[in-house]
């Protein structure tokens, strides 16, 4: 499992104080309100201690980085947090800790491949699932009977071989 998880991206200065706007890539900023630093590395070697997050217009200031030209040198970087910062409830789960689980199929009992990706769409999320075939299946509860990082119950329909 990894530590640090991609917590977004950092965007263009707004104002004159070091805010920049912040395209979160998590649950919602709100979801990052506890954090106190974030990270420039997925291996959080180089650390940004958080001076606020905005909420309402989602930016982030930066201890350090609290005029505009200071701030604007960060543009458009990916930013991580570690996930021992934030306590998920029970049974909630970060879809990094899903990548590589196995997937059965709920009728069959039988395997059909490894959870391979997710990707973040408008409506749902996206499984990717490779085995002897590819699989794509939106993260629905009429296709997905559970997820855990110790296992992935799909049901399977027609139209969702890639």
């Amino acid at each position: 499992m990894k530590r640090f998880l991609e917590a977004g991206r950092l965007n263009s200065p707004r104002g004159l104080k070091g805010e920049l706007r912040f395209d979160c890539w998590c649950d919602s900023i709100e979801f990052l309100s506890g954090v106190k630093h974030l990270y420039l590395d997925p291996e959080g070697k180089r650390s940004l201690e958080v001076k606020a997050f905005r909420e309402t217009v989602s930016t982030v200031i930066f201890v350090g980085y609290e005029d505009r030209n200071s701030a604007a040198s960060l543009t458009g970087r990916t930013v991580y947090f570690d996930r021992e910062d934030i306590a998920l409830p029970e049974g909630v789960f970060y879809n990094d800790d899903l990548i590589g689980a196995a997937v059965t199929d709920e009728i069959t009992g039988n395997t059909v491949g490894v959870l391979t990706k997710i990707e973040e769409g408008v409506a749902s999320d996206l499984y990717y699932i490779e085995g002897e075939k590819k699989y794509i299946i939106p993260a629905v509860e009429e296709f997905i009977v559970s997820a855990s990082p110790s296992g992935v119950t799909v049901r399977l329909i027609d139209g969702f071989e890639a």
